[in-house]
């Protein structure tokens, strides 16, 4: 009876990432996507995405549109004021307006033609933003056709083009200031003048955003076909992982259930 007491059988079963047979194993449950757009279907994903592309078109369109409206507002209206230094006499002119004095220029051109240079960019500017405010207004219609391809690209471009050419008009426009106010008058640049540069940054700004909008609307479609395939990895990442098939996983259990028989057999023939 001493001796059977004294026989005891003591295993150890360590913990491993996988072994085959161990049904014991619980696998770490991998966190999921709690946003609601996880759970979204592909084609509403995409829709919105869409969407999200026409409103920033509309908001570039508007900023484009906005500028374009100061400009007109303002070339009209003088733009700078000049003071003659013997008289004190106050003169206004501007982009499309001549002060009508002989020290102040006229509409006749004469060298080295600065005025007619800003004119020409002035109106280039203006044609150019007309183009790209023509193109977002027909892709916000309902769609009656193709949407023109990489409209973002061409009215980020058109945008800096236009930009490109106020800013010549208005440096342009500052030279001739110069050149006619250099011994016998003094001049003052007006609030009309500084509006100008106010579209100029508006204009890149919207160009800024409509390149954005181009590179992020490069990015493939959402595929609803495609699956994703789970990655079986241990807890720690360390050491290879060792994937068992259904058809080894129920022989290797079936072999460790015979195996821990036989134990018990032997167990209790040698008590």
């Amino acid at each position: 009876m001493e001796r059977k007491e004294q026989l005891i059988f003591t295993f150890y079963c360590p913990k491993v990432p996988k072994v085959k047979g161990y049904r014991k194993y619980q696998r770490p449950t991998l966190p999921t996507n709690q946003h609601p757009s996880a759970s979204m279907p592909p084609q509403r994903l995409q829709q919105q995405v869409d969407q999200t592309h026409t409103y920033i078109r509309m908001f570039c369109g508007s900023l484009c549109g906005f500028s374009l409206l100061m400009l007109i507002c303002v070339s009209p209206l003088n733009w700078v004021q000049f003071l003659v230094i013997n008289n004190g006499l106050e003169l206004y002119a501007g982009l499309w307006i001549s002060c009508n004095h002989e020290l102040c220029w006229s509409h006749t051109p004469k060298p080295p033609y600065y005025l007619q240079y800003s004119r020409a960019f002035f109106l280039i500017s203006v044609l150019t933003i007309l183009v790209a405010l023509g193109w977002l207004f027909r892709s916000c219609l309902p769609r009656r056709g193709r949407m023109t391809p990489n409209l973002d690209l061409k009215v980020s471009m058109l945008n800096f083009i236009s930009a490109s050419c106020l800013l010549l008009c208005l440096i342009l426009f500052l030279a001739q200031i110069h050149w006619h106010s250099r011994d016998a008058m003094e001049s003052a640049l007006l609030w009309t003048y500084h509006i100008n540069w106010g579209s100029d940054f508006l204009y890149m700004f919207a160009g800024i955003i409509s390149f954005l909008n181009h590179i992020t609307s490069r990015s493939p479609p959402l595929d609803q076909n495609v699956t994703a395939v789970p990655i079986d990895k241990s807890r720690l990442g360390i050491g290879p992982v060792t994937t068992v098939s259904p058809a080894e996983d129920a022989g290797s259990g079936f072999q460790t259930e015979s195996t821990s028989e036989k134990e018990k057999k032997l167990s209790s023939t040698e008590l």
